[in-house]
Parts: C-alpha cells; structure tokens; sequence
C-alpha cells in the first residue's frame, strides 16, 4: 500500500475508534520504520486542518473526478501535503501514479484555498485552523517505567548510557527550568516512583525502549490514578472503562503480574485496542471483558474477591492540552457530517449524571475497598461536584485520607459544588500550568460492611426501571412501524419481549487472539446460574445437547 493509501487508512481507523494515533502510527508495524515519523506527522496535520481542507477538496471535484481509490479521507492528506506542508507530495515510487493524478487537480485545490483564505480575510490556511487547535501548550514529557520489562534504575540508565543528564528536582514550581526545552536532560518524578520526566517536545515514539514495550508514554495525571487505588500483588481489581488500557497495564505493572485485573469496555473495538496495548505491555493478569460495566452484576461469584476498583468515565475532556483526541473527535464529526446539538451545561449534566452511577455501581462489589475516581476534566460539575453526591448517596464509603492520595502533589481540590475545605484538601487536582494535562482524582474508602440485601434491592429497582424501558420502546417501535392505521383498524401489537435479566452478555476476549471471535462468555447476572443448573441436568439426561 503506497504512503497516501495508508494514511487514508489509519484516518478510517480513527474514525471507527479502532485505535489511537500513536498505535496506529509508530505503534503500527505495517508502517515502515522510516515512514513512522512522518506518518505521525501527516495524521495530525491533516486532522488538525480536516475542517479547513474539507471544502477545499469538495469544490475542487478532485473527488469525482475518477482518480481510483480516491475518497475523503485520501483527499484531505494528500491535499495537506499539496497546500500546507512545505516539502509537498511525497516522491517515491509506489505514490507516482496516483501524485501524478492529484497533480491535475492543483489549480482548483489551491483557487478554493485562496478563495476561502480572501473570503475569512486571513493570511493563510493556518489562520483558518480553529484558535483550540493551532498550538499545543508546553507541557513536559512523562514517561511511564513498565515494571514489568524493567526496573526504573534499569530505564535511568539506559539513557544515560545515551548521554541523557540526571538531575534532581523536588520543588515542583522549578521542573520546568530545570528541564529547557530541547536540552537532554531528565529526572525522577518527585511523586510517582515509576515515572521518569523529560522536557517539553522530547520524542521518544521512535526509542527502543517504546516501540518495545519497556517505557509507556503517558502523562502524569494520568498515571495517579493507579497510584490511588494501589492494587496490591496477588490481589484482584477491575478498571470500568478500560481501554484504550494505559491505566489497565499501569495496575498490572504495580501488581507484577500477580492477581487479576477485569477490564471493562462496552466497545470490543475499542477493547480489542486495549488487548494490543496491555500485550506490547507484557500484561498477563489483564482479563478483557466486552460489557457496559453498569450491566454487571456485582453479586457475581466471578468478581467475589474484586478489592480495588480503578474508575475513570467518559467525561468532557476538557483538561487535556495535548488534543489528540479532540483532534479525532472533529474529524469523525467531519467526515460522518455529525453535530452538536446540546449546550454545554447539559452535556455536563449528563456526563455527571453517568459519572456517579459509575461509582455508585463500584460501590456495590461486595469486597471492594478502594475505588479511585478521575476525570481529565477541570470543570467543578464533573469533579467536585461529582465527589459530593456520592458522598451524599451512600454511607459505606469515605473519601481517601490526603496521606493516601498524593501527598506530595501540592495542587489540592476546591470548596465547591458541594466538598468543605477538609474534603476538597482529600482530592487532587492538576493543570497545564503543572506540567500536565488538566486532570481530578479522588479515592474512596470502605468504611462499612457490605449490605447485601440492600445491594439486591438497588439491583432490582434497576432492572425493573430496565424492563419498563424496554416495553415502552417495543411499544413505540410498533407504533411507528405502523403509521397509516388507525383506531378503526387496530393492529394486534406484539407481545414485547421479556427483557433479559442480565440486561446484558460479557464478553471475554482472549489475550492475542482478541480479533478472531469472542470465544467464552459469563452471564453478567448470578440470576441466571440456575438456568444453567437446570441446563446441565438436562444435558445429562439426554433431553438437551451441549452445543461448544
């Protein structure tokens, strides 16, 4: 596949959510070594100039215009390189008939641009970019010890056998001096013990040590989380919204591949990312389960022994500085011609809503004792607020101690929505002006014994408020299916189906064999353990037959 071809690829890859722009880049093996670097490049770019592009190459006619294998997707990169970068089209063998076909279309691609340009009356195309997008704001490089390749003494000296300088550096406010842009100098987190901090712009896609397996890059805040929780060897621990699976692997780490570690994700596309990530990880505990975790039962013998859970939902995402993810978000709503309807007070609402189900659900497994929960998000709505109605919901579980959380991170949580100064001194919270990503993380702790009766009670309250869903959407389905007839002439509706008291499968997904089939499933309901009863005596007594 020429280069174009594959990049056309990887932004169709994007826009199903079956990776993320690192894996499917430099983390891509049927990219070329050489090619990685630029290909990470192209990605971005073109991403970054999607909405600016697009109604370049739509009223070009470049797209109708019979070029073979041309789409959307190859239009955008090949124009980026045409009209915005400065070296042009890329020169090699395997992309000179289809350059030579583009070619043709130059004049129309660059008379849009400058029309656009004049119209918006700006200097150049990277005027037009949207004001979020131009610039990424300086923060340093952090980069994760895999415990389980290597020690962090290990990783410390590899570079420094590359002529990286050491240096030491307690006080937070002064990281950044200490490390300048572009100088080779690197220091141990004061923080995290696993993680190692380097200047802003420090590239290590292309290292060894990551394309291997042995460093994880990946931001701080990001790494707190597990820190939180602190899953101990031998123990077992869930992550609810698992992949892509950097905060998955990074409890694996922690744990030393001892115990288990159930990993959630509704998406098996997304869950399938997560397999790949925590097997280059060298994850053996990780236990890829395809279910919306606020499905599973709690009550299951499967997760009995489950004490740690790692939390970290859906959210606005408003904290993150480096925004490749924002990036990809505008390019799906680009290219699938999606928008947002709701305002953002309402968006919020509902991503809070969620958030503090999320929790309450962990709540419910029986032995679980320390949940952490995070948001990439500064606003109040997601996070202290968030903090205080659970707080409010329930009296088995408190927050962390400070001493618990953190203790050495000097950016605490706000008095608002809801926390007292003594609470909020509990949380952490992190900034660009960190260092890092915009990020909230708090910890809970069991403070009581389970009640058992009282988990079966909320369990059915939910499946019941389920049920009813589903029979008035039946209902509905059969009424919109049926639009001409009228009360003279009813239509007998069907039945509606019961609906399933698991409300939903889990689906394991196997270790490297992820992609080829989902190949056992656990009932997400211990409801249905005598249905299974009943099953096997049937088995037995030759009136069913076991299907594998």
């Amino acid at each position: 596949m020429h280069f174009y071809g594959q990049a056309a690829d990887i932004l169709r890859r994007l826009e199903q959510h079956q990776g993320s722009i690192q894996t499917l880049t430099v983390g891509n093996r049927a990219v070329a070594s050489d090619d990685k670097r630029r290909m990470y490049a192209l990605i971005c770019e073109t991403l970054k100039y999607a909405s600016v592009l697009a109604p370049v190459v739509q009223g070009s006619g470049v797209l109708g215009g019979g070029i073979q294998g041309m789409n959307t997707r190859l239009a955008l990169a090949m124009a980026h390189d045409m009209l915005v970068s400065r070296g042009g089209l890329q020169r090699r063998g395997a992309d000179h008939e289809l350059n030579r076909a583009f070619e043709k279309y130059k004049p129309q691609l660059r008379a849009k641009m400058d029309a656009l340009v004049a119209e918006a009356g700006a200097r150049s195309m990277a005027d037009l970019v949207p004001l979020g997008l131009r610039e990424e704001t300086a923060t340093l490089r952090h980069v994760r010890v895999n415990l389980l390749a290597a020690s962090v003494d290990q990783v410390v000296a590899a570079f420094e056998k590359e002529q990286f300088e050491l240096v030491e550096c307690r006080d937070h406010s002064l990281m950044a001096q200490e490390l300048p842009a572009r100088s080779r100098r690197f220091m141990r987190d004061p923080d995290l013990d696993d993680l190692l901090v380097f200047p802003s712009g420090t590239d290590l896609h292309a290292h060894p040590l990551y394309t291997d397996g042995t460093i994880i890059l990946q931001d701080k805040a990001s790494c707190m989380p597990a820190h939180v929780v602190r899953p101990k060897p031998g123990t077992s621990a869930l992550d609810a919204c698992a992949a892509p699976g950097n905060k998955t692997s990074h409890m694996a780490s922690l744990m030393g591949n001892k115990g288990s570690v159930f990993a959630f994700d509704k998406s098996a596309r997304r869950l399938d990312t997560l397999v790949q990530l925590t097997d280059r990880a060298r994850c053996r505990i990780i236990r890829p389960l395809c279910a919306d975790f606020l499905d599973v039962d709690p009550l299951n013998p499967l997760y009995a022994d489950v004490e740690c859970a790692l939390l970290d939902p859906s959210c606005s995402g408003s904290g993150i500085v480096n925004r490749l993810d924002a990036l990809v978000d505008g390019f799906v709503a680009l290219v699938q011609g999606q928008e947002q309807h709701r305002s953002n007070a309402t968006r919020l609402e509902s991503l809070a809503e969620f958030q503090i189900a999320v929790v309450l659900h962990a709540m419910r497994f029986p032995s679980v004792r320390r949940i952490s929960y995070s948001t990439c998000s500064v606003h109040v709505e997601e996070n202290e607020a968030v903090v205080a109605a659970i707080l409010n919901a329930q009296d088995e579980f408190a927050l962390m101690p400070a001493v618990d959380v953190i203790p050495t991170w000097p950016r605490r949580g706000l008095a608002h929505g809801g926390l007292t100064s003594e609470q909020a001194a509990c949380v952490v919270r992190t900034l660009p002006e960190d260092g890092t990503n915009g990020f909230f993380v708090a910890g809970f702790v069991r403070k009581k014994p389970a009640d058992i009766g009282e988990i079966r009670r909320q369990l059915d309250e939910r499946r019941t408020q389920q049920q009813k869903q589903t029979q008035q959407q039946t209902q509905q389905e059969v009424v919109d299916k049926a639009p001409e007839r009228t009360k003279a002439q009813p239509r007998q509706q069907k039945k509606p189906k019961k609906a399933d008291r698991s409300s939903s499968a889990v689906s394991f997904l196997p270790g490297r064999r992820a992609r080829s089939a989902v190949t056992a499933r656990a009932n997400v309901s211990s409801n249905n353990s005598s249905n299974m009863s009943k099953k096997r005596r049937r088995v037995k007594s030759g009136k069913g037959v076991a299907k594998k």
